[in-house]
Formats: structure tokens, sequence, C-alpha cells
């Protein structure tokens, strides 16, 4: 089993935290650290705009990711929102022992 850490943006706390709670409730994830203010500087429609949003770090498998992103999609306001993952090398056995027990129940996304 692979562990990941999805990174998405958002445009405001109530987005994030939207979205967390509802994959949360899909058991897709086993936490979500939402950081509250952050500055994206990003080149869109040939211009370089920038625009405060707010990040979320979300903890799971890598089984997850497509339903994930799916769920994120769904409830974003973005066209096209950042939604990337990095592998988690290194865990502690307990907190991976914890991600496994969250995750492993997860519901369909259908429902």
């Amino acid at each position: 089993m692979n562990f990941i850490m999805i990174y998405s943006t958002c445009t405001s706390e109530d987005e994030a935290t939207h979205i967390t709670k509802i994959l949360l409730d899909k058991n897709l994830i086993a936490c979500g650290n939402i950081i509250p203010k952050i500055l994206s500087i990003f080149k869109w429609d040939s211009k370089i705009s920038s625009e405060s949003e707010c990040a979320i770090l979300l903890k799971t498998i890598e089984e997850n990711f497509d339903g994930i992103s799916a769920l994120i999609k769904e409830n974003h306001s973005y066209e096209m929102p950042c939604i990337v993952s990095f592998p988690i090398n290194n865990i502690d056995k307990d907190f991976g022992e914890w991600i496994k027990k969250i995750t492993k129940k997860s519901v369909p996304i259908n429902e």
C-alpha cells in the first residue's frame, strides 16, 4: 500500500472545508489540513495573475487518488483546480495504520 499526500488550492476556507468534509465522509482521506492564506502567482490566458487562496493537504492512499480528484472537481469553483499528489516515502507505523484503517472502508463515489 502506498501512502500519498494530495495538494490542492481553493478560493476560500469555506470551499476547502466543504471539499475536505466530503472526502472525509466518504473515507477517501484520513485527514485534511487547511492552510488558510497563501498567495498564488500564475499564468492564465497568457497573463500573469495573482490570487489569495488557501491550500489543502490531504493524507490518503494512492488507490484513492482518482476518486478524490473527481470529487474535488465536482465541488470546486475553479475551471481547472490544482490536484497533485506526492508519494510519502517514510511514515510513522502507527500513523500509517490509522490512515489505512480510515481509507480502507471508502464509500463508492456515486453514493
